[in-house]
């Protein structure tokens, strides 16, 4: 009987005592679960940003990840300095200018080959001519997996003169390498070794062919409407066309209904008696008086 009441005991003891390790194990786990829960949270709350509006609604911001957005940024950078450097227009001011704030974004290699146009007088033919020069940028082609950034541009430009409009195409190759961001230069890129791989002439077309290609633009146009929507477009176009000959109309009957301001002749101006000769006086009458 007491042996039996003894291993009951160290029975009773074993359980408590794999109780106690259960139930330490199981806060054991929960504190860890907390302190990575806690630091998750932390870490996602240092993500967001709280913007007060005027102290009395508050907005929340997410902010992302800086190196998500890089590639994005290099992009718009490269097609930033590619509006801006050529893209000229017969106006010094307006050359300079852009010229001024596209080689924030670029180093030496920008400047050498602005100075080297300026010394051939190629923005003077511009501003002589009155020639605009407008530049659309089709793609841009990055390599990430190497720094300095290896970039290839691709675009088109539109030299518009007054007989005619010429478009060339435009390949330009550069690095770019992370810079201080800055208000000239919000991305934070700088634009090296700049080249200029490609320019030529793809298509020439004069003022006719111009004409020519929106004639054939709006009847095609035209053809897709159906004969309701023709008689709608012009119906539109006639009432557009009676409201502005009315309001031309009532316009001039106001202008005649307003008073014109009488007109008076010049009168001879009053000279005093002793302050001119007369026009006929002789020398001798002079000398007498």
């Amino acid at each position: 009987m007491e042996f039996k009441t003894l291993k009951n005991i160290e029975s009773s003891f074993r359980h408590l005592r794999l109780f106690s390790m259960l139930f330490l194990g199981a806060c054991t786990l929960i504190s860890v679960a907390a302190v990575w829960t806690s630091y998750r949270f932390a870490e996602a709350q240092r993500q967001k940003i709280y913007v007060l509006d005027q102290g009395k609604s508050l907005i929340l911001a997410l902010s992302q990840d800086m190196a998500q957005n890089r590639p994005v940024e290099a992009r718009e950078h490269v097609r930033r300095f590619h509006e801006l450097f050529f893209t000229l227009s017969p106006d010094r001011e307006a050359i300079e200018g852009n010229v001024r704030r596209a080689l924030y974004l670029a180093d030496g290699s920008a400047i050498a080959y602005y100075q080297n146009l300026a010394e051939k007088g190629y923005f003077n033919r511009i501003i002589a001519s009155n020639v605009s020069q407008n530049v659309v940028v089709d793609s841009i082609r990055c390599d990430f997996d190497c720094y300095p950034y290896a970039i290839e541009t691709f675009a088109r430009q539109k030299i518009v003169r007054e007989s005619n409009v010429t478009e060339r195409t435009l390949v330009t190759t550069c690095r770019l390498r992370n810079a201080v961001r800055s208000d000239n230069n919000p991305q934070g890129f700088l634009i090296e070794d700049l080249r200029i791989l490609e320019t030529k002439t793809s298509e020439v077309m004069s003022a006719k062919d111009l004409q020519t290609r929106a004639e054939a633009w709006l009847k095609a146009r035209m053809k897709r409407l159906t004969p309701r929507q023709r008689l709608g477009l012009v119906t539109v176009l006639l009432l557009v066309y009676a409201a502005v000959a009315l309001m031309i109309l009532f316009g001039g009957m106001r202008s005649r209904e307003t008073s014109i301001p009488a007109v008076e002749h010049l009168r001879q101006p009053l000279l005093p008696e002793r302050s001119l000769l007369p026009l006929n006086t002789s020398e001798d009458d002079t000398q007498e008086r």
